[in-house]
């Protein structure tokens, strides 16, 4: 219910998000769990981390998602989200969120394990 009142205005009912302007969770969130950076750009983009949601509601949200949208992705050690990872690291919101994603894919082009980068 959280991901249909918080969410999919913007990502949609199926995760795909508007191209060049919302990214796509399939075959993309699943991802940036390979990376602790990645992990942690998931819990700072604008729509999470200014979330009206409470830290445990967004933990389950982002959850969900990994689990609904990519868990073919998802690392065998997956380091699922918690209130308490989201209390500590969910703000400050980031500025530059174009910036890091590329940044971040670019990371993981590198290990062969690149989301789509077409946002």
């Amino acid at each position: 219910m959280n991901y249909i009142l918080n969410c999919m205005g913007c990502h949609g009912a199926d995760g795909m998000g508007a191209a060049g302007r919302i990214p796509s969770f399939p075959g993309s969130i699943g991802r940036f769990m390979r990376l602790p950076e990645g992990r942690a750009y998931l819990m700072h983009v604008p729509g999470a981390s200014n979330s009206v949601l409470s830290d445990a509601e967004l933990a389950d949200v982002l959850n969900w998602l990994l689990i609904r949208f990519d868990a073919d992705d998802l690392p065998a050690d997956v380091d699922w989200f918690t209130a308490d990872d989201l209390s500590r690291g969910r703000r400050p919101a980031l500025t530059a969120v174009r910036a890091e994603r590329q940044t971040i894919v670019a990371r993981l082009a590198a290990s062969g394990a690149a989301p789509p980068t077409d946002y």
